[in-house]
């Protein structure tokens, strides 16, 4: 079992950097948290079969976080998927991300798969689902007037993941890591930025939350562009106020659980 980022970036991409989201993979069965550009292709480069994506997390409609929905199942479809794909999201998103599917024509296909969109409701840990060895629970985080969740992704006796999705520091995703092993969190912006937005969190308040969770590493994600050439200054800044390990995320690496 691992996990592993088919993008790392905030909002703007780079060059080398796409647009944040995850894959847990499991024996035979995978879970794909978040849908930016190029889902197929992404998965292939993690080594993932498309085909064995039994669930998708949208974690909120921003359009980093989703636009690349449509392509996903309808490329499904055409390599020839036929079981039911499970598309978990806030309650507030169930009809939009059925709006979206509608508007590409991907929908309710007489040639396709079941499509079963599962609303998660607004309360702290929540039931998301299982799928394969992975049992999911999401709280509300703080991302401005946008509905979002974080993610708790646990194990049978292996490590327990927490993604903090985008959201500015809160302790819903403090407790909802409590325990954890490894805390993704959003790291948009440095200290020193001048644009920074209340939505997003900078590298030290992600160490803040880190040391307040307790978890042995801190992996930071959704990285600002202007950061990307020196992302290893975001990093140092985590290291002020966390004691624990503290990684830049890297596409397409496996990360073992």
């Amino acid at each position: 079992m691992h996990f592993a980022f088919l993008g790392t970036s905030g909002a703007v991409p780079s060059l080398g950097r796409d647009n944040t989201s995850l894959v847990f993979v499991g024996a035979g069965e995978a879970v794909l948290v978040d849908c930016g550009g190029s889902p197929i292709q992404k998965l292939l480069l993690a080594a993932v079969d498309p085909l064995t994506v039994s669930r998708v997390i949208i974690t909120h409609l921003h359009v980093d976080h989703a636009y690349g929905l449509p392509s996903l199942v309808r490329n499904q479809g055409l390599l020839g998927r036929r079981l039911p794909l499970r598309i978990s999201c806030r309650e507030e998103h169930a009809e939009p991300i059925r709006d979206l599917l509608r508007v590409f024509r991907v929908l309710d296909r007489p040639d396709s798969f079941p499509i079963e969109i599962e609303p998660v409701p607004a309360r702290e840990r929540a039931v998301v689902g299982a799928a394969g060895p992975f049992t999911i629970t999401a709280s509300p985080n703080a991302h401005g007037g946008m509905p979002n969740m974080a993610l708790r992704v646990e194990t049978r006796g292996g490590p327990t993941v927490v993604y903090s999705s985008d959201t500015e520091p809160c302790a819903a995703v403090v407790e909802l890591a409590r325990g954890a092993h490894t805390l993704i969190h959003e790291a948009t912006y440095a200290e020193g930025d001048v644009r920074r937005a209340g939505v997003h969190s900078t590298a030290a308040q992600a160490g803040e939350v880190a040391a307040q969770a307790g978890v042995g590493r801190l992996i930071l994600a959704h990285l600002g562009a202007p950061h990307h050439a020196a992302v290893e200054s975001l990093a140092a800044e985590a290291r002020e106020r966390f004691a624990g390990d503290v990684e830049i995320a890297e596409e397409f690496v496996p990360y073992p659980l």
